[in-house]
């Protein structure tokens, strides 16, 4: 058997992708050598590979660890071929990325040099994954061309951030080390790896795939669609590129994109005693993320041949749950727990103003989303202010900071900065009543901004600023549109000379939200504003809201409200903080200038670049005004008077 085929090593050997290959290989007529880490005190049950069909004879496994590169010489002596498989997998950030990250690479290069040294080794399959590609900023359809961008990962530290660095820069580094040392290396980009496993321990991949398929909610906040590929395909595959005669970089390896809708269709027709959400339930309102298409063109048009669909994976998966006894349906409170622990490594954020109507919904949307946040409120030497509106929230006890800070006093902000990867500045001057001369108001708007963004660029950890602005900034240009978007600026010169109602205002979010994108591209800072309408919708600030009080003058016909408004575009509170969040993740807001600002979609006034952006809208008209009323019920407001 050796003689025709010869003899092979795949690293990491125990895993779920590792043993399915070593399985394929053994069937296809190889010898393999595997590697197993070294277990100090205990020995590591390899059973379910020595019982594998052709293993007494064709399999040998070795110790070897990652972090001792040299280790790995012995298993690779006299090979032909090696599937580096094995990567470190900390999903719970126990260890710094960096050292993760290290440890990878320096593992890869190590097993590179022991390929070039056994004078046999013809040709490495490396192992990649779609975290490699899918965190480009690009959307869609992608495909191998691609890669994820390493500086956004690292900034906004979305789930699983720190295994998609590591596998992003170690499959650059192993297909450089490739390039420079003649040595011919390939890799292979499997998506979401379903299907049947021989491994003792069910897969993380298998388990969320199941967790997708069966609608569980736990799971709904990180995939809502993904591409899935059946792991014998991903086998095969990799063997594919060993005896290719000439393939070249890397390789996609995904068979479908899958949505809830086919999910859905599908387990309700095959699974009927399995509970599952459908689609015109529960599942419509859950939230997640949509992953791009990734083509696996290239290792299509190189000959290979996917012979797995879908349901294949599905009845598969299933089936060998079944035959070990595991539950189909996994222990969602272990899961939860460990969803947690993982999103509290998300990062930590600055909010201003977080008392407010605007800053304390995105500090409770920031909250659930698993980032731990700092807040500032004006000043209170007296403690009289009531915050537990915000300390209530669920997560605030482990994850929310309050600190005192006030615009008059720009550097009293630099403490709430300080190690935040983002700062969403909301807190602004209000003063409709005119108490206060418009350029003092304007002046205290100014330099309390131009201060904050000063503290981010000390604190060397701030990737971007989201600067919450305002339709006055737009509305009053002086020009008869129907139409507007954030390519307009109201007319400060205009506003100072009408004095329409709220011209203070209007004057002081103009003239701050140029002054802070002047600043943001003067210094290489990162700045986007959002401009949001009249914003609408339920609220936990202890304070009736002056936006959702004329909201509901407007929609009752209350007299009081018509004479500052008559038509207005309006937007609900949860998707302006999502607007805010959107805008932090996303990894490059359109256009390199600094001069970016998004807008909010409602009649009259167009936020067609922030749809084009990625951002949908989750509320129209109806649920603002249910979500008001009912808030405002339960809180003890009455709804529909002219004065509330």
């Amino acid at each position: 058997m050796e003689e025709s085929k010869g003899r092979v090593c795949v690293t990491g050997g125990t895993g779920f992708i590792g043993s399915w290959i070593i399985k394929r290989l053994l069937q296809d007529g190889y010898s393999v050598n595997t590697t197993v880490r070294l277990h100090q005190g205990h020995k590591k049950d390899v059973s379910f590979l020595t019982s594998l069909p052709g293993a007494s004879q064709g399999l040998q496994i070795l110790g070897a660890d990652l972090s001792d590169p040299e280790s790995f010489s012995a298993a690779i002596e006299g090979c032909i071929g090696v599937f580096h498989v094995a990567t470190p997998v900390d999903f719970e950030l126990r260890e710094p990325e960096e050292v993760v990250t290290k440890r990878s690479i320096d593992g890869a290069l190590g097993i590179l040099k022991a390929c070039l040294n056994s004078k046999t080794v013809k040709r490495v399959v490396y192992t990649s994954s779609a975290s490699t590609v899918t965190y480009s900023g690009k959307e869609e359809m992608m495909d191998e061309s691609s890669w994820s961008d390493v500086d956004y990962l690292r900034a906004s530290k979305p789930l699983g951030w720190s295994y998609a660095v590591s596998k992003t820069l170690t499959e650059k580094a192993v297909l450089e080390f490739g390039e420079q040392n003649g040595l011919d290396v390939v890799t292979l980009i499997p998506t979401f790896v379903f299907g049947p496993f021989i491994c003792p321990k069910l897969p993380s991949s298998v388990r969320n795939s199941l967790d997708f398929v069966f609608g569980e909610k736990s799971q709904f906040g990180v995939v809502l669609q993904t591409d899935m590929v059946h792991v014998d395909d991903v086998a095969r595959a990799h063997i594919f590129l060993l005896e290719h005669p000439n393939p070249k970089g890397r390789y996609t390896c995904s068979q479908c994109s899958v949505t809830f809708e086919r999910i859905s269709e599908l387990v309700s027709a095959k699974y009927p005693e399995f509970r599952s959400l459908t689609v015109d339930s529960s599942m419509k309102h859950i939230e997640g993320t949509k992953g791009p298409y990734l083509s696996s063109k290239k290792l299509i048009d190189a000959g290979f041949v996917f012979e797995y669909g879908l349901e294949e994976m599905v009845e598969d998966a299933i089936q060998c749950c079944k035959e070990k006894g595991l539950p189909v349906k996994s222990d969602q409170s272990k899961k939860n727990r460990r969803l947690k622990k993982m999103e509290q490594r998300k990062g930590r954020v600055c909010v201003t103003g977080g008392t407010g109507f605007i800053g304390s919904w995105i500090i409770k949307r920031l909250l659930q989303d698993g980032y731990s946040v700092n807040t500032t409120v004006r000043p209170d030497p007296e403690h009289k202010k009531d915050v537990s509106f915000l300390t209530s929230l669920p997560g605030a006890s482990q994850r929310l900071q309050i600190l005192s800070a006030d615009l008059s006093n720009p550097e009293s902000f630099s403490a709430a900065i300080e190690g935040c990867i983002g700062v969403f500045h909301v807190a602004t001057p209000v003063d409709f009543e005119l108490s206060e001369p418009e350029e003092v108001v304007t002046k205290r708007s100014i330099d309390g901004a131009l201060g904050i963004l000063k503290a981010c660029l000390n604190s060397k950890t701030v990737k971007r600023v989201v600067y919450t602005s305002s339709a006055s900034a737009v509305v009053s240009n002086g020009k008869e549109e129907e139409v507007i978007d954030e390519s307009s600026w109201s007319n400060v010169d205009n506003l100072r000379a009408s004095k329409l109602f709220g011209w203070s205002y209007a004057v002081s979010k103009t003239l701050t939200e140029k002054a802070v994108l002047e600043f943001g591209e003067q210094n290489g800072l990162d700045v986007v504003t959002l401009i949001p309408v009249f914003v609408f919708g339920p609220f936990i600030c202890t304070k009736l809201p002056g936006s959702v009080q004329h909201s509901l003058n407007f929609a009752f016909g209350e007299k009081s409200g018509f004479g500052s408004i008559l038509q207005t575009p309006m937007v609900h509170v949860d998707d302006v903080a999502r607007a805010h969040i959107f805008l932090l993740e996303h990894p490059n807001p359109k256009g390199s200038s600094s001069k970016q600002i998004e807008g909010v979609k409602l009649p009259d006034l167009s936020s067609k670049k922030l749809i084009d952006a990625g951002f949908v809208y989750k509320y129209g008209p109806e649920e603002m005004l249910d979500d008001a009323i009912q808030c405002c019920k339960e809180k003890g407001l009455p709804v529909g008077c002219d004065k509330i």
